[in-house]
């Protein structure tokens, strides 16, 4: 695995950028909510391997967030058009130094914020309720939308969510995987979908990869899906490379892996 000094040369060097993949409408897959960006390296041709459970446990994965909303706030800039998200860890979710430019360029520019999507990871816990919630507020008022990512599969909690009321929950991809060739696998997605409705106005299944997944999601009431019958991540998905740029150098211990 690669560690974590050289992830962070290499997010300096300019060698990473975001592939964009589609959130789609079930019915009608032409429909976009948005596209969200994911990770990758300018010369690799798949999804890549990057250290970020270690990144999380040396709680070092602040810079590296700020960097990807960075860039997407800048694509968003640059087209009007657009509507994209993308990932930030439950560490990053609270009110910090971190944030302050982020929220002031979001402040003075509220077209951009309307059509950005923050998506918390449920890989970490945040540094506290209270805190994320606070994150979450603050992101809605300036009009971004909030979503909990890969929700069944991590360390988050239903108090969580029903504390922050996030604007989406995307259901972790594990459960249409088993959903697959088990009738109660199929039952427990069902369940978790109407179990969403109620805890978000916006419920996406991940995973979504044949006709078959997609009509298993909508027979379990999902409306809108993500996956690869609907589009690979693509790095010229917008048209042009996003590269992501490091704005501030995070100092990382040399002895770390």
């Amino acid at each position: 695995m690669q560690s974590i000094k050289d992830f962070y040369r290499e997010l300096a060097d300019g060698h990473l950028m975001l592939a964009f993949q589609p959130v789609v409408w079930l019915p009608d897959s032409t429909r976009v909510l948005y596209h969200e960006g994911l990770l990758r390296h300018v010369d690799a041709l798949g999804g890549g391997v990057y250290p970020l459970a270690l990144l999380e446990k040396h709680q070092l994965m602040r810079e590296l967030d700020r960097s990807v909303v960075l860039c997407v706030i800048e694509c968003l800039r640059r087209d009007e058009r657009l509507r994209l998200g993308c990932n930030v860890s439950a560490q990053s979710a609270i009110i910090d130094g971190y944030w302050y430019a982020i929220l002031e360029r979001l402040r003075d520019s509220p077209s951009v914020a309307a059509r950005l999507v923050i998506e918390i990871t449920e890989s970490a816990t945040p540094p506290s309720i209270e805190a994320a919630s606070e994150f979450v507020l603050r992101l809605r008022e300036l009009g971004c939308r909030v979503a909990i990512d890969d929700f069944g599969a991590g360390l988050g909690t239903l108090e969580f969510i029903r504390q922050t009321r996030p604007d989406i929950v995307k259901i972790d991809k594990g459960y249409i995987q088993r959903a697959r060739g088990e009738l109660n696998s199929a039952q427990t997605l069902s369940h978790l979908v109407q179990l969403c409705k109620t805890l978000a106005p916006c419920v996406i299944i991940e995973g979504v990869e044949t006709a078959s997944d997609q009509g298993l999601a909508t027979a379990c009431g999902g409306e809108w899906g993500q996956g690869y019958l609907f589009g690979r991540p693509q790095v010229d998905r917008l048209g042009r490379r996003c590269r992501l740029e490091q704005r501030q150098v995070e100092r990382c211990a040399p002895d770390q892996a």
